[in-house]
């Protein structure tokens, strides 16, 4: 739940009240996207890795404000979309060809103190200092490892050559 942007910004087209907040019309409003993303009042174990918060079912209990990560409404992000699909796209090719395994020059945390809480779930820490981009603090180096080896090179068929691959 690591949002690409942790803030985003509005301004007031008119004004309003919010629990008794007065917002003035042309006021610039901060929306704390990280934070929402991580307030237990709408997540239950905010820090926990549980995809199955993201099933539909689970999605139709919560605020649909609650999970931003490309914005909400006629001003998100016009390539949401796009950037997705292409994400996938490129993750799966990765992940088939190749195994991700994280070099000793990354630092890794044991515990990672936020606030008056310790979170255990987060090996890197992040910085989010950089004008509402979250990234890590130190880098992250990986390296990628080839699961195949090509053993030989069956037939040419049609121009194509079909070859066999062993995972290593």
């Amino acid at each position: 739940m690591y949002p690409p942007n942790t803030r985003s910004n509005r301004e007031a087209v008119e004004n309003v009240t919010i629990k008794g907040y007065t917002i003035p019309k042309g006021a610039e409003v901060t929306v704390p996207i990280y934070a929402l993303h991580y307030n237990p009042e709408f997540w239950e174990e905010p820090e926990k890795f549980n995809p199955e918060r993201f099933l539909p079912k689970e999605k139709e209990k919560r605020h649909p404000y609650c999970y931003l990560p490309f914005g909400h409404g006629p001003r998100n992000c016009i390539g949401m979309r796009f950037a997705q699909l292409e994400t996938k796209m490129a993750l799966v090719n990765i992940l088939q060809n190749f195994r991700v395994r994280r070099t000793s020059e990354t630092e890794v945390n044991k515990v990672m103190n936020v606030g008056e809480r310790e979170r255990k779930y987060d090996p890197i820490e992040f910085d989010n200092t950089s004008g509402g981009i979250l990234r890590p603090k130190n880098p992250v180096m990986v390296t990628l490892e080839p699961r195949y080896t090509v053993v030989e090179d069956i037939e040419y068929h049609s121009g194509h050559c079909f070859r066999k691959l062993y995972e290593k």
